[in-house]
């Protein structure tokens, strides 16, 4: 009877409780415990809200891996996301590689596309630039939250890194000897086209012409000279590939996240 009642009492015990997994990890020890309680409160409130794990990570060791294999890793071996599509948004602050990293998961690949990433990127980096780990991670959750707020883009949609129209090397190599045969054949049919066509004399226009061809040279009175200043363009981001798509990727343990990262 006790041991039926144990048995259960486990089963009613959830697996994992949401509450039960950091919402800050400070790896790198960049964080007073003050700023890692308000950073935990802000980000479990903001995923809770939205239905996904909202994550800031801290790391001075990036065991070997780039910054986006850590935060990829992080993400899926501590447990994080949110349903069957584990939905997610990992903010990956690397001493190690000295490169900020976001690491989307689930709902969180089409809620953050890569034009959006950038944008939080942008957010982050002032702090980043002052050493102010505090302000950065402050700004990703503003940033974030605003988009979560904005929704899922219309025009979102989702595209392996790969590009939709990666060529294998078979058809790579057919299409060069199909090109190859098909030059060959159009030389070819022009050769017999004009083969045996008589060339055209060259009018000798010195010997037949009643023109008096001479040298003429100008001189110059004058000459003036307008300059203006082109103002500077600014950099626009969104004009690299489409404001809809969530580039992805898939980690090592076979997951697909989207993310992004950027120097620091």
């Amino acid at each position: 009877t006790l041991a039926l009642g144990l048995f259960l009492l486990l089963l009613l015990v959830p697996a994992r409780p949401a509450a039960a997994l950091d919402r800050v990890v400070d790896l790198a020890g960049v964080f007073s415990a003050e700023e890692i309680s308000q950073l935990a409160a802000e980000a479990d409130q903001l995923g809770q809200s939205y239905g996904m794990d909202i994550v800031i990570v801290t790391t001075a060791d990036a065991q070997g891996k780039s910054a986006r294999a850590f935060a990829d890793d992080f993400f899926d071996e501590q447990g994080y996301g949110v349903g069957d599509d584990y939905s997610g948004i990992l903010f990956l602050i690397d001493y190690d590689n000295r490169e900020a990293y976001i690491s989307t998961s689930g709902q969180g690949i089409r809620y953050l596309t890569d034009q959006r990433i950038e944008a939080v990127l942008d957010a982050v980096y002032t702090g980043l630039s002052a050493d102010n780990p505090y302000a950065a991670a402050g700004a990703f959750l503003d940033t974030t939250g605003s988009y979560l707020a904005a929704g899922i883009p219309s025009d979102q949609y989702t595209e392996d890194e790969g590009g939709p129209n990666r060529i294998t090397w078979g058809e790579g190599i057919l299409g060069t000897l199909l090109s190859g045969a098909s030059g060959v054949g159009f030389f070819a049919r022009t050769k017999q086209k004009y083969r045996g066509k008589s060339q055209q004399m060259v009018f000798e226009f010195r010997r037949n012409s009643f023109a008096n061809l001479g040298i003429v040279q100008d001189q110059m009175v004058k000459s003036y000279i307008t300059t203006r200043i082109r103002p500077t363009q600014p950099v626009n981001r969104s004009g690299f590939g489409s404001s809809g798509r969530s580039t992805v990727h898939r980690s090592s343990s076979g997951r697909t996240h989207g993310g992004g990262g950027r120097k620091f």
